[in-house]
């Protein structure tokens, strides 16, 4: 019943026609960008969260939270349309959607992907409220040596399951802790790799870098590849009959089911949206009745799909709010804009502000039924997104990056790094080295740099209490664990069963 009583304030904190507003502009602006091919969800959240710091928090974190949303979901719109997934989240959406629209059945691949992410990202949000609080009550028991475990145990996860190679990952998690310590040293003041920079005395601006990374390296990958595209065959204007109650009734154990792996998949660090979607597919096709029409047309693929992934959404929120740890990449970027508007996500989060972030936990349901009302009306113009001309695209949104870039410090400094960040993206994305261990990594450090000191400052030095404590000994077991699977993993792997 508290939960109930919090979650009525919240709605009532959120019951504002600013807040409401600009949630819906968020959704609408975030199921474009997802439609738009190479434009990700990342990248959107990135691109405007600068934009965000000069608004109150209950005004610009509905906003990118709506954006969050709706990206994902968008994603699914050119999957299906022109069998181009808009997100990476998007992938295994494509193999029947597609199939469905060429079919003539484009219509019921649409409304089934929207009403699967409706229901599966309510599922999630009502986990993210009923678990993160008495979660948060939990982790405030922990001491500095167990965030230390734990903030190892996180690091290893996100370099093992961001790409094939767990090598690769674990050295773009060194470089992004190397980057973390640019600026001074918090406790004696001595500069820490600043080369005699007076711009880099506070560090690497962090939003500028994720712009670069994410935003800009992308733009010059879909330049690379603009010269060399291949038409590929769209869905006709005729899109046949829609979603009927009897089908979604059919869909329900399917999208259930999706939903619950999607959130367990999201709560965890470093897993996100590209590998729900999927396992949710795998164990879909395993489970179902009619396995032989799976990448034939499956109208149950398309559930299974979009249900996993957009259930990761509300639920990547978990680890970020409850321990300070993203749940990936969007998150990662959502915690730089928590930290601007004085929200530092950790255990104390919701002792220290309560209210607004349960007016957070409202919005995602508001902005819920704001997607399956405006998607049940917009999606036969949705689909013509996608022909917006990459030659006016492109540039408008390099645009968007050296503005918000600027907007965070007004800097022109700040252009520098995005620039250096976005050659760096490009070039890690070339060479195979995944970008989210660095971002996230550069994001932990001052956390695991912090607590280390503290734990070594309680012991005088010793390194056993690092183990003596038991909540930080089973963390340590299952990072060696992890960690052994992962290097197992990466001298004896496995088919890769994805479609490159």
């Amino acid at each position: 019943m508290e939960v109930l009583g919090n979650l009525a304030q919240g709605f009532e904190l959120i019951s504002t026609w600013q807040s409401l507003t600009v949630a819906l502009i968020g959704l609408v602006a975030g199921i474009v960008i997802g439609a738009l091919p190479g434009l990700t969800a990342t990248m959107a959240v990135a691109v405007l969260a600068p934009f965000t710091f000069f608004m109150e928090s209950v005004i610009g974190i509905p906003f990118l939270l709506g954006i969050y949303k709706g990206a994902i979901y968008g994603g699914s719109i050119p999957a299906i349309t022109i069998n181009t997934p808009g997100t990476a989240a998007a992938a295994a959406t494509a193999l029947d959607g597609s199939v469905l629209a060429r079919q003539g059945r484009g219509r019921l691949a649409l409304e089934t992907s929207l009403v699967a992410s409706v229901i599966a990202d309510l599922i999630a949000t009502f986990v993210l409220i009923f678990v993160a609080a008495p979660l948060a009550a939990v982790a405030i028991k922990f001491g500095s040596p167990d965030f230390t475990m734990l903030y190892l145990f996180a690091l290893t996860m996100i370099a093992g399951v961001s790409g094939n190679s767990f090598t690769k990952g674990a050295f773009s998690v060194g470089l992004g802790m190397l980057m973390a310590c640019v600026g001074l040293d918090p406790v004696s003041g001595y500069q820490r790799l600043t080369f005699g920079s007076v711009n880099l005395l506070g560090g690497i601006s962090l939003v500028p870098l994720l712009i670069g990374m994410f935003a800009l390296s992308e733009i010059l990958i879909q330049a690379e590849k603009y010269g060399r595209r291949i038409l590929t065959e769209t869905a006709g204007d005729d899109q046949g009959r829609g979603l009927d109650l009897k089908t979604l009734k059919g869909l329900l154990p399917t999208i259930i089911r999706s939903s619950g792996i999607g959130t367990f998949l999201g709560a965890l660090p470093g897993l996100g949206a590209e590998i729900s979607c999927w396992i949710s597919y795998g164990i879909a096709s395993k489970r179902s009745k009619k396995p032989e029409l799976f990448g034939m047309g499956s109208v149950e693929g398309v559930a299974a799909a979009e249900a996993g992934n957009n259930a990761v959404c509300p639920a990547a929120l978990i680890p970020m709010m409850v321990f300070g740890i993203p749940g990936d990449t969007i998150t990662a970027v959502l915690l730089g804009a928590f930290m601007a508007q004085g929200l530092l996500p950790g255990p104390l989060l919701f002792q220290q502000h309560g209210p607004i972030l349960y007016g957070f936990f409202a919005i995602l349901l508001v902005t819920n039924l704001m997607l399956l009302v405006f998607g049940l009306g917009a999606i036969r113009y949705l689909q013509h997104i996608t022909r917006i001309p990459p030659g006016l695209l492109y540039p408008g949104v390099t645009v968007l990056c050296f503005a918000g870039a600027f907007a965070v410090n007004n800097s022109t400094f700040d252009w520098f790094i995005m620039v250096a960040g976005g050659v760096a993206g490009y070039l890690m994305r070339k060479t195979g080295v995944p970008i989210p261990p660095l971002v996230i990594a550069m994001l932990l450090a001052p956390g695991l740099e912090n607590n280390i000191r503290q734990s070594l400052t309680l012991s005088d030095g010793n390194y056993a209490i690092f183990v003596e404590s038991p909540i930080a000994a089973v963390i340590l077991v299952l990072t060696l664990t992890v960690t052994a699977f992962f290097s197992w993993r990466s001298f004896f792997p496995t088919r890769n069963p994805q479609p490159q």
